[in-house]
């Protein structure tokens, strides 16, 4: 008999790990009873999705401008003003 641990995710079990089994073979599924998750689990869950959310938004929302000093320089392209001085040791194309 083989055990494989996994987890039951919309309607569909996973497992954990890869197995070899056959088409149509027979299994037997047993659920494993967990603690519940704790107010401070669910708000770390939370803030880590939002985090993931933020990281999708911000790789959605790029755009190539060619302008490799364009962050440091916004003001000059953005509103006209002169150049900033640049950064200690940085240097742009």
């Amino acid at each position: 008999m083989l055990l494989v641990k996994g987890t039951y995710r919309n309607g569909v079990i996973q497992p954990d790990e890869p197995i070899t089994a056959t088409e149509g073979q027979s299994v037997i599924i047993t659920f494993v009873e967990t603690e519940p998750k704790t107010e401070e689990d669910t708000a770390e869950a939370t803030i880590e999705a939002g985090w993931e959310e933020f990281d999708r938004i911000l790789e959605e929302c790029q755009i190539e401008t060619g302008i490799p000093d364009f962050a440091h320089q916004h003001d000059h392209y953005i509103h006209g003003t002169p150049k900033r001085e640049l950064y200690p040791r940085t240097q742009f194309l």
